[in-house]
């Protein structure tokens, strides 16, 4: 039996946090979030250097320099389950701040397949936040990130707007997705998209109220980039280049991030956050 290890924090054989396969030191403090384990290689296209830190399950880690700073990218999978375990592991690991860099579903049609969405708060129907906090308890993006998103599309000259997300465990019937054509369909259905539209919510995903509540209530400063890939009011669907977007905007985000976090330690500029305090 000596060769088991503590179940409430488990690790690898050779100490790594386990899921993701990472130890203190192989990540820096900033690290980008992609769903899609094919997405950190397609970020990592922009860095000036890179190699693969991990790759097991669905999260797949690298690290390298972009424009001159430390960067690191890692997948988290589809939905909040799987990203609670990431971003909680990558928090053990000293790692401070993350953006998430992901697609999205629009509900106006201001917003279209290519189109970035930068949301500044979320919906929270994920259904895995539920267990860390209550129901009124706001999920939203920390400003400096928002911040620093949306200089990064203004360099970039890319087209992208702010948004209000509403995240839900479901890609289909939680969407309003009809599972068949005859098949099982409640009548409340009808209305989630209309809904929605009313409460003047931009766009739907699976991950970014979990990720945020669960990095919050770690300490950590949480973001988002979205990528539009399906319009639901004029039924379009397609990536239009949207992902390669979504991909340097973040890491131009985190670069001009960098480069604040730089100055206010020059200036001596305290920027307090809210933090546990245990009595």
């Amino acid at each position: 039996m000596s060769d088991l290890i503590a179940a409430h924090a488990p690790t690898d054989n050779q100490g790594s946090v386990y899921h993701i396969r990472l130890k203190k030191g192989d990540v820096p403090s900033y690290v980008l979030l992609p769903g899609d384990p094919g997405r950190v290689e397609r970020l990592a296209a922009f860095w000036d250097a890179a190699e693969e830190v991990a790759n097991y399950r669905e999260y797949r880690t690298m690290r390298g320099l972009y424009k001159g700073i430390p960067i690191a990218a890692t997948s988290t999978g589809i939905g909040c389950p799987g990203a609670e375990i990431a971003i909680h592991e990558l928090n053990e690991v000293g790692v401070d701040t993350c953006i998430r860099v992901g697609t999205t579903g629009s509900i106006t049609s201001q917003f279209d397949c290519g189109d970035l969405i930068i949301p500044v708060a979320a919906v929270r129907k994920d259904g895995t936040s539920q267990w860390y906090v209550e129901a009124e308890y706001p999920a939203f993006a920390n400003p400096e990130l928002v911040m620093a998103l949306s200089e990064a599309c203004q360099r970039l000259g890319f087209r992208y707007g702010f948004g209000l997300v509403y995240t839900v465990g479901s890609f289909y019937l939680g969407q309003g997705r009809p599972l068949s054509e005859e098949g099982y369909w409640p009548s409340w259905a009808n209305h989630i998209v209309s809904d929605l539209q009313q409460a003047r919510v931009t766009n739907i995903d699976m991950d970014t109220a979990g990720q945020w509540i669960v990095g919050y209530l770690h300490g950590m400063r949480m973001g988002a980039v979205l990528s539009v890939i399906a319009n639901r009011v004029l039924d379009h669907w397609g990536d239009n280049d949207g992902e390669r977007k979504a991909c340097q905007a973040a890491c131009e985000a985190m670069h001009i991030l960098r480069e604040w976090d730089e100055r206010k330690k020059e200036r001596g500029v305290q920027v307090f956050y809210p933090s546990l305090v245990i009595p």
